[in-house]
């Protein structure tokens, strides 16, 4: 053998050992998160009774904010007037059914207020059923990606846990549409219609989730368009595929969701607009910088998924190799936020919640940092948006078929067509919005969050040994309670009066 030869050798054994060395346990990940998310969820189930009988008994006894007008339209229900409405309330009435059945199966079995039975709607939504109904099947096929009790833990949905607001059900019930889609527990044709039907559901709690049905569907016929029709590195042919599919297969594939899209143009068209009531304070918009704050949350709470010497390496090179399509963006997105900012007058008058104070401190606090400030922030939350996804994103053969040939064995991720829809769902939900309101970021966030892969290398360092995003997901969760723990201070000792108000205003996401 010839001393090429044999160096050639060495380098491809350097390259097997560098490759075994840099392997996932993924046996050992998987167990550790099944132990942890058995462990970690009755102690924070415990932690979230004990808020629940604070805020009941004590911190907050009487509707709160937009509690009011939820609240009255379910009374309204429970006294059998179910023709009258109020028109401050911009949702259809799917809370208001549910705190209708709520109240009927508990009234018997407790002395409670009217009001505590109505917001455990929520609480027994948000800590057992979205944990163990939605996201347990979601998890058991995608273990290296996220465990069920750390999105039981996800700020934007955890203060809505202990008031009467839609925002609890409306996640549930499109996550439980996802979840049908993507594990078929039903079989293929049961599970698709049932999905379908909790999407339709969905929209009596936020009609904006009619958007998210469009994403579902897209995933459905997605998943097996790229077995049936050979997906490969020729996207422009892969969404021919989609379309062919869709078409071959548009009664068992499009029509359940196709149903939800006629029955919403029906409605649209019978009231005149998205919003039901108070449609002067809710005027859709060109809401553009809407994205960015969208992105600034999803980045912030991402933390312990994103931050790497790697990642920090990669944006500064991208930073220092293309200093010049840095600046262009950078314009881009000043030239976003000087015309396609807007402030609605409910931000500037209502101390309740947070983005008051991170628009007077942050955002709007000087010109100067409006844009100079602001504008490298929404650039770095972008880069994060697209580069933890991208390693998630299917990749395809040139000319290779895929080998799996039932839908429900193909991996929980997108692919370039899907990854491209998500964002334009993200986009389509929250820029006609003229409100900075983080809740309407819960689903952007979610589903952006089911698609990723925990990264398995270290916070800072080089990797060593066998890799495994076990110590990511404890920091995760970890990250998760430290903001409720915040908030929940800042909620129990920040005490507001409003002349308008009887009762002390508290503070909320």
């Amino acid at each position: 053998m010839s001393d090429h030869e044999c160096k050639d050798c060495h380098e491809k054994e350097q390259e097997n050992v560098e490759a075994i060395s840099f392997a996932r346990d993924v046996e050992n990940e998987v167990i550790q998160g099944i132990y942890a998310n058995i462990i970690i969820w009755p102690i924070v189930a415990c932690i979230f009774c004990y808020i629940a009988y604070k805020i009941n008994t004590s911190l907050l006894p009487y509707v709160f904010i937009d509690e009011q007008f939820h609240v009255d339209q379910t009374l309204r229900y429970l006294r059998g007037e179910w023709r009258e409405w109020n028109g401050k309330i911009t949702t259809p009435p799917g809370l208001y059914i549910m705190g209708w059945i709520q109240y009927h199966i508990t009234r018997f079995m407790t002395n409670w207020s009217t009001l505590t039975v109505l917001r455990l709607t929520n609480f027994i939504g948000g800590v057992v059923i979205w944990p163990w109904v939605v996201l347990r099947p979601l998890y058991l096929f995608n273990a290296l990606g996220f465990w069920p009790v750390t999105l039981m833990c996800f700020p934007l949905m955890v203060s809505y846990y202990f008031l009467y607001y839609t925002d609890v059900w409306s996640t549930i019930f499109i996550i439980e549409s996802l979840t049908l889609a993507m594990v078929l527990p039903f079989g293929e044709k049961y599970s698709i219609w049932l999905s379908a039907l909790c999407g339709l559901i969905s929209c009596f709690f936020r009609q904006t989730n009619i958007v998210w049905n469009g994403m579902i569907m897209i995933l459905v016929v997605e998943r097996r368009a790229m077995i049936e029709k050979n997906f490969n590195t020729l996207s422009f042919n892969n969404y021919l595929k989609l379309l062919l599919q869709a078409l071959e297969n548009f009664k068992t594939l499009v029509l359940p969701y196709f149903i939800n899209f006629v029955l919403f143009a029906m409605f649209l068209i019978y009231n005149r607009s998205i919003t039901l009531g108070d449609k002067e304070n809710h005027v859709a918009g060109l809401h553009v910088v809407q994205f960015f704050y969208c992105l600034m949350f999803i980045a912030f709470f991402s933390v312990p998924v994103w931050f790497s010497k790697q990642l920090t390496i990669s944006y500064l090179l991208r930073f220092i190799m293309n200093p010049v399509q840095y600046l262009l963006e950078i314009l881009g997105i000043m030239i976003i936020i000087r015309f396609f900012t807007i402030v609605h007058p409910f931000l500037l008058a209502d101390n309740r919640h947070i983005p008051f104070y991170l628009f007077r401190k942050l955002i709007g606090r000087s010109r100067i940092f409006k844009y100079f400030g602001m504008a490298p922030i929404y650039h770095f939350c972008t880069y994060i948006y697209f580069e933890i996804m991208r390693p998630s994103v299917m990749v395809f053969h040139p000319i290779l078929p895929i080998e799996i040939k039932n839908p429900i064995d193909l991996p929980i991720q997108l692919s370039h067509i899907s990854w491209t829809v998500l964002m334009m769902c993200t986009f389509m939900t929250v820029v006609p919005s003229p409100l900075f309101e983080p809740r309407y970021y819960i689903l952007p966030f979610i589903f952006w969050r089911l698609f990723i892969t925990m990264p398995p290398e270290p916070f800072w360092g080089n990797p060593e040994g066998k890799l495994t995003g076990t110590k990511r997901h404890f920091a995760e969760c970890a990250w998760f309670l430290f903001i409720n723990l915040i908030m929940y201070i800042i909620f129990k000792k920040v005490e507001i009066k409003w002349p308008s108000e009887n009762t002390l205003q508290h503070i909320i996401w």
